[in-house]
């Protein structure tokens, strides 16, 4: 799998500096944290295998299948048939050499709760050559006081396969008002470190934090606009970011709004400036694209590396926001050469800072100058 598959070698050659280098679910943890990008929520009663045998979504190298928010809860039964079809049938295209496994996007589950995690386990354990296609899973509400139970559950499913990992999502009621909040995260980290081998990542909670509290968030509006929801995305950021320097990553809240394909939005007259775009200035002059655009660089800027979407047009966005321009990757080479024998509190930051960019210019690449993200969009 690589990103920007749906491009020519032609058109690779002429946009970038470094191109994009693969990945499967078998890369090492320290880039594989960085390699989600835009993860495609679909609901789990989705019968999926035909879309990824025909690659009819070019762009995807991720995706999620939902037990909980996008099916109801009398359908259970069926998406777990559903998704063991769609295993079943990946693994006799594999066997009949019509698929590359290794060429698949990487394969998520979002189970409902640790009950059903449980049940879920059970099943795919009668069928272990099954499970090699599962990436890892996301672990909703996940606090102090169910994280024992669903890690106990991810330490089996890990005795059978090392490549599968557990990703938590930060969002229950105890982070929601002050007076719980740093008790709960702090804890939550502890737990997080300790595990932190089987941990590639945890997610915000956007779209629980934003329903919870009632908040309407129209379409040009971000998380980061409000401040009763920002106040809790920057706790949870800050908690973790230590943690994200080496061990895991931090993936942004869920955007789960709808925008209008870009293709039908002139490049000609768009100049694609960061600074702007952050400080709300129009960019396309379509609201839900700018207020997409302008989160996406926000997550970036706080640390996080990869967002969750439900529309198949936002992939493409997502993934080319998190290319690397050549300036960056140069400073971050020049800072890593220099400063190899330098243990300077000062250097060490931009060292993290550095080490970062390398691993992003790996896995989306380095565009040339006078190419920007747009040009992937």
């Amino acid at each position: 799998m690589r990103h920007y598959m749906h491009l020519s070698d032609s058109e690779l050659n002429k946009l970038f500096y470094i191109k994009p280098e693969t990945f499967d679910n078998k890369t090492k943890k320290s880039q594989l944290r960085y390699a989600l990008g835009a993860t495609l929520y679909l609901p789990a009663t989705k019968y999926i295998a035909p879309y990824l045998l025909e690659k009819r979504f070019s762009h995807l190298t991720s995706f999620v299948m939902c037990f909980e928010n996008l099916i109801e809860e009398k359908n259970i039964n069926i998406a777990e048939k559903t998704l063991l079809n769609t295993l079943r049938t990946l693994k006799m295209a594999e066997n009949e050499n019509r698929i590359n496994k290794d060429e698949l996007p990487l394969f998520f589950i979002h189970v409902k709760d640790a009950n059903q995690f449980e049940k879920l386990y059970e099943l795919l354990v009668k069928e272990k050559d099954i499970i090699s296609y599962i990436s890892g899973f996301f672990l909703p509400k996940f606090s102090s006081f169910n994280s024992k139970a669903y890690l106990n559950i991810m330490n089996k499913i890990r005795s059978i396969s090392k490549y599968i990992y557990a990703l938590p999502i930060i969002e229950n009621k105890n982070i929601l008002l002050p007076s719980s909040r740093i008790s709960e995260l702090i804890e939550l980290e502890k737990i997080i470190y300790e595990f932190r081998d089987m941990i590639l990542g945890i997610r915000i909670g956007g779209s629980y934090i934003s329903s919870t509290l009632g908040l309407n968030l129209d379409e040009s509006i971000s998380i980061y606009d409000i401040g009763i929801s920002s106040s809790i995305v920057y706790d949870v950021i800050n908690t973790f970011i230590n943690l994200s320097y080496n061990d895991i990553a931090i993936y942004s809240s869920f955007w789960n709004k709808k925008i209008p394909s870009f293709k039908n939005i002139s490049k000609n007259n768009i100049i694609f400036d960061q600074n702007k775009i952050i400080h709300n200035k129009a960019f396309t002059h379509e609201p839900s694209i700018d207020g997409f655009v302008r989160e996406i660089l926000l997550d970036r800027l706080n640390g996080c590396v990869g967002k969750a979407v439900m529309y198949p047009n936002q992939i493409s966005i997502v993934n080319a926001l998190y290319t690397i321009n050549k300036k960056s990757y140069e400073d971050a080479v020049d800072i890593l050469k220099s400063n190899e024998n330098n243990n300077n509190s000062k250097e060490i930051q931009n060292i993290i800072w550095a080490n970062k960019i390398i691993n992003l210019s790996y896995l989306y690449g380095v565009l040339n100058d006078n190419y920007s993200a747009i040009d992937l969009f």
